[in-house]
């Protein structure tokens, strides 16, 4: 039989990317290239190399050249691009001296957290001036916003050592996730890695602070898994804000040819001394919580993309008055939240359309919040009988489309949501959003862009159940309020300086002013000598703000070693143009007027380095103190400013820390009398070791 010889196919790349689609970076594989032909240069611009039409004979052995092209980040084109306000990377996230979310968040430009106590205790997320009840909390893309309160959004299962990512979004979101949150949207990203690993972190320091923490990452062919479980605890540093917190959480990512898979899965247990939470009156509060979420969805590959998500949340809790309280005076509550999301896009000649449909339903068993049930619901968990209740559901259906012209990029959205028990059921959101990349240059090995957009969104955001029905100590509910709607309105622009073959901005810098008119505003008052906080609807509030940031990071333009890794500033200047009128208001009217942050990274000397963040805050308001008046006296907040640090020692075999929070022992608190820990040192270890994947 006559044989054939095989020709060999060689292929040739006329020029190096990082695009997601090309050759290395689709392999998704460490690539090694032992030997390179003489024609190709390493020195020469991409423009400037040539192909060869035949294979050159003078080729000479190098020695090996290791391309670990790094997962690029998300996509920052176009629309996610205007969006994203702020992101957050990993290895910034690891500078940052925070030892909990909470505190974590507390670096982000336009941030208001206002801590209860500590550590993840409870904490509650301000946007530009919204309430906690206005910003939409997401885990990996998914909606676990609380619908109970607000207190809660910060119930996820994640601690600072796992997060890969954390996003900042505008409230015109619904170009992207087909929702459009109030004042702003979080999405907090974990991302099992690629190697196969084990993580581990201990921590100890003042006030009977204890922290563990272990997170192990296992590749198994095409599936990725994160399990992470971490614990921490307190005695408190005063009388009753001990505090104990674990953190379970489990994360698959499986990449196959035709899509991704995800799974999510944690658990939240918390309990804590609650010293004047919710009412300085009673400095004897006491909380007991457990928060269970999970979710899946599937994301199609191709020209049109399908991405089904079904999630749920389960939340009880008991809370005491008075601790250790007769148990039928406690109140008990579990609320159940179930959804199914459905985004799909398709890209064309005339841009990219997507659809987006969404369901949701939400419900509460209590003994205090909800109508009165006819029938009490027994519950196993806390041996009481559930005598109020409330079912609720939403749905809602958002086209949008993105259509690029040049420099120009333009996008629409129609939103309407339906809400099944409301008066007013269908309600039209519409958002617009223009921008224009005036920007885009090569020059001194840097690429230099920057785009100038506008946007125009409508919101909006129904009444919690504890808005609704709360009545205890000195809060009274109102079942009668209306749905809160705004209209916001954003300018900005944004710039960036990214050198040659480096994976982050050298220099960023942004710039935005934004309106946001109110109506049906939800806030709790209380009027001069009255001693009860009432819910009501504002007429109309309008805020008008100004943020900014610049960050420069000498380490991407000079050499990685370099002694200043990062120097950024951000600062948020609020106006709201309706005053107290002779009552106090707790979330509504007392935001941050100025909100400076000024944080710096470098090295001290070899493997020592130093990451500091000083604050500057100024709030808008007044509260009742029970410190200068026993019966209650009004007074003002007064302005204060923070230092916090972390001193790091980075060996081979893991890192040696001390994070110091308050360092000049500050006296501050972010609600009215409730004062915060003052100095809290820390110091730990974290070590990885890392196996074959």
């Amino acid at each position: 039989m006559k044989k054939h010889p095989i020709k060999e196919k060689i292929f040739y790349f006329k020029r190096w990317s990082r695009k997601k689609y090309a050759a290395f970076s689709s392999l998704k594989k460490l690539v090694v290239i032992a030997t390179m032909s003489l024609g190709c240069s390493f020195l020469a611009k991409p423009t400037d190399s040539i192909a060869q039409s035949t294979p050159d004979s003078n080729a000479m052995l190098l020695d090996a050249v290791t391309i670990t092209a790094e997962e690029t980040p998300p996509e920052t084109d176009g629309l996610s691009k205007i969006l994203l306000q702020f992101s957050v990377q990993k290895q910034e996230i690891e500078r940052t001296p925070a030892l909990s979310v909470d505190q974590l968040l507390e670096h982000l430009p336009g941030i208001d957290i206002r801590q209860r106590g500590p550590f993840g205790t409870q904490a509650d997320i301000s946007y530009r001036g919204g309430n906690f009840d206005q910003t939409m909390l997401l885990l990996n893309g998914v909606n676990f916003t609380d619908p109970q309160t607000g207190h809660y959004s910060l119930n996820l299962p994640v601690s600072p050592d796992i997060i890969h990512r954390i996003e900042l979004f505008n409230n015109t979101t619904s170009f992207l996730f087909g929702t459009s949150p109030f004042s702003g949207l979080l999405n907090i990203v974990t991302k099992p890695e690629n190697q196969n690993s084990l993580a581990m972190t201990f921590s100890g320091g003042m006030y009977g602070y204890l922290n563990g923490g272990v997170a192990l990452n296992l590749k198994t062919g095409k599936v990725n898994h994160l399990l992470s479980i971490n614990h921490n605890r307190s005695k408190g540093y005063v009388h009753n804000t001990d505090f104990e917190i674990t953190h379970v959480l489990y994360h698959l990512v499986g990449n196959f040819m035709k899509g991704t898979l995800e799974f999510q899965t944690g658990y939240v247990d918390k309990n804590y001394g609650a010293n004047g939470f919710y009412s300085l009156r009673y400095p004897d509060q006491y909380e007991s919580m457990g928060t269970f979420l999970a979710s899946v969805s599937w994301e199609s590959k191709g020209r049109i993309s399908w991405k089904p998500t079904v999630y749920y949340r389960n939340n009880t809790d008991c809370f005491q008055l008075i601790k250790d309280q007769p148990k039928e005076k406690n109140n008990y509550h579990a609320t159940h939240v179930a959804g199914v999301n459905l985004l799909t896009s398709l890209k064309s000649k005339i841009g990219k359309t997507a659809l987006s449909l969404d369901f949701r339903g939400e419900d509460i068993l209590s003994t205090s919040l909800g109508e009165i049930r006819q029938t009490p619901v027994h519950s196993a968990h806390f041996d009481i009988d559930f005598t109020c209740g409330r079912t609720r559901m939403t749905s809602g259906l958002a086209l949008s489309h993105t259509y690029k012209r040049k420099r120009w990029e333009s996008s629409a959205t129609a939103l309407l949501n339906y809400f099944f028990d409301l008066k007013d059921k269908v309600y039209f959101l519409p958002a617009a959003l223009v921008g224009y990349h005036y920007l885009q240059r090569e020059k001194e090995k840097s690429l230099y862009n920057a785009h100038l957009y506008l946007s125009v969104a409508s919101t909006i955001r129904t009444p919690t159940f504890t808005d609704l029905y709360y009545k205890t100590g000195d809060i009274i509910g109102n079942q009668n309020l209306l749905p809160e709607q705004a209209i916001t309105a954003e300018l900005g622009s944004k710039f960036n300086a990214v050198k040659k073959g480096k994976t982050a901005a050298w220099l960023s810098a942004s710039l935005s002013v934004f309106s946001r008119h109110g109506r049906d505003m939800i806030d709790y008052v209380k009027a001069d000598g009255d001693v009860m906080w009432r819910v009501i609807n504002h007429t109309a509030i309008h805020f008008l703000g100004v943020e900014t940031q610049v960050s420069w990071r000498p380490d991407q333009f000079w050499r990685d070693d370099f002694p200043i890794r990062q120097l950024s500033i951000q600062y948020c200047y609020l106006y709201s143009n309706k005053d107290s009128q002779g009552y106090q208001s707790r979330y509504v009217l007392d935001h941050l007027i100025h909100n400076l942050t000024v944080s710096a990274s470098h090295t001290i000397w070899k493997s020592f380095s130093i990451d500091y963040a000083v604050s500057f805050r100024k709030r808008k308001g007044e509260y009742t103190s029970y410190k200068i008046n026993e019966n209650g006296a009004t007074a003002t907040y007064p302005t204060y400013a923070m230092v916090d640090l972390k001193l790091n020692y980075h060996h081979t075999l893991g890192d040696l820390f001390i994070e110091v929070s308050n360092l000049f022992n500050q006296k501050y608190f972010d609600l009215g009398d409730l004062e915060q820990a003052g100095i809290w040192i820390v110091g730990g270890v974290r070590c990885k070791v890392k196996g074959k994947g």
